[in-house]
């Protein structure tokens, strides 16, 4: 058992120095009234969803839209038309709207292996950037990412939605506060992956620049599947599976506010599948990992097969993802679809003037564009992305090897087995830039 670990405001203490706020602020903030103007690369399924956000968000204005697939573009330009009444500029290579000076901020919603890249160049041309989940598709690119924000002073905001769900924030101010006790164990789960994909090869699309779309990732026959969704989630040239891509949101819960992963190197050691290592969807599927924090507190990282018959014993309400903490005088568990615990009168509860409170704002979006206008943190830093996301990155290597994992977070670096060490990054194709 361990004692609560000391609440952070805006990250753990590994990362919050750098977003100590620069002098610019004062500039920034004489200029709150400005219009915040918007680029998003991007625009598929997730990224024309996000596109429809924006748009509604006051003192913003979405003048630029960049993604290989003409088509897509071209639909998200009609799009900001006829709700925002003007015609956006169109690109088929997102580098064109990074060397546009007029753009403040750009909404980065690609497949996964381009997350990183993109947030890099877009920081480095003086651009503050909201990046879909999950960060990178390696460690090296997170600690790049992380770097390029806090030497170029950026803003960035997690593409971490639920932080602006109010139950989520109650839930997890009731943890902080010690309505559950001391945190002894935690329990997080997420949708399981999937395995399929075709490999029969098919003319590229016409429309879709194909060269542009792979990117830094290896150049590779075009599939049917290949160019969807779901081989940006599954097939691991482009990501390391759901076990990142939907793990992201609950292991985000499960750090939020709290520092427990940041005290010392932990253990992590794990099991998991991969349903087709033949196919084009090649990751892993279904998971279940455990890990062991420097100051005594333990979790359980599954994938939803996994984790129902479990989380089935003590909780009514499934949902197939959450993340539940278990404490000395109970537990409260929390989803994007639900909640539950031990004491539902918890969360009547009314938090007195001097408790500990997390960063929130119901819109999830206007906090991004209000962080830009005013140059402060936003409420899902990077800080945390790298956290959370270096969780999935970890267990991935552990269930890969056959290894227990020894971490240390304040080096960034594999304690044991050193010789993992050498998979924190990959090859990439051309001269996209890493790091």
């Amino acid at each position: 058992m361990t004692t609560r670990r000391r609440f952070l405001t805006t990250s753990s203490a590994a990362f919050a120095a750098p977003f100590i706020l620069s002098s610019r602020r004062a500039a920034a903030a004489e200029a709150s009234g400005r219009t915040i103007r918007l680029g998003h690369i991007g625009v598929g399924g997730q990224g024309s969803g996000l596109l429809n956000n924006f748009l509604s968000v006051p003192g913003a204005k979405s003048v630029a839209i960049a993604d290989p697939f003409r088509q897509r573009r071209e639909a998200a330009g009609q799009k900001v038309k006829e709700i925002q009444g003007h015609d956006p500029k169109l690109f088929n290579d997102f580098r064109e709207m990074l060397a546009d000076p007029e753009i403040d901020a750009v909404i980065i919603a690609t497949p996964d292996h381009w997350h990183v890249p993109i947030g890099l160049a877009a920081v480095r041309a003086g651009k503050d950037v909201y990046v879909e989940k999950p960060l990178g598709h390696t460690l090296a690119q997170n600690k790049a990412m992380l770097d390029a924000c806090v030497k170029h002073d950026r803003i960035f905001q997690y593409g971490t939605q639920q932080r602006s769900q109010e139950i989520l924030r109650r839930g997890i101010e009731l943890v902080i506060n010690g309505a559950i006790g001391d945190i002894e164990r935690i329990d997080i789960w997420a949708p399981k992956g999937s395995g399929g994909g075709s490999l029969e090869e098919i003319p590229v699309p016409e429309g879709l620049d194909y060269d542009l779309y792979l990117g830094p990732a290896p150049m590779k026959p075009c599939t049917k599947d290949r160019i969807t969704g779901s081989g940006s989630w599954y097939c691991s040239d482009y990501a390391i599976g759901f076990i990142a891509g939907w793990g992201a949101h609950p292991l985000d819960i499960s750090i939020w506010g709290l520092d427990y992963d940041q005290q010392g190197p932990f253990k992590i050691r794990g099991t998991g599948t991969v349903e087709t290592p033949d196919a084009l969807f090649n990751t892993i599927s279904s998971w279940d990992v455990h890990m062991e924090f420097a100051g005594g507190i333990k979790s359980h990282f599954m994938s939803s097969n996994i984790a129902k018959p479990l989380i089935d014993t003590y909780r009514q309400n499934w949902c197939d993802d959450g993340t539940t903490f278990f404490g000395s005088k109970g537990w409260i568990s929390l989803s994007r679809g639900g909640y539950a615990a031990s004491n539902m009168e918890w969360f009547r509860l009314q938090q007195g003037p001097d408790a500990k409170r997390v960063p929130y704002q119901n819109n999830y979006y206007k906090a991004f564009v209000d962080a830009v206008r005013d140059h402060t943190p936003s409420i899902g830093p990077i800080g945390d992305a790298v956290r959370s996301d270096a969780l999935s990155h970890l267990s991935v290597l552990a269930i890969q090897s056959g290894n227990e994992v020894v971490w240390d977070p304040k080096a960034y670096r594999i304690v044991t087995p050193q010789a993992l060490n050498g998979r924190m990054s990959h090859p990439v194709r051309g001269d996209w830039k890493q790091s």
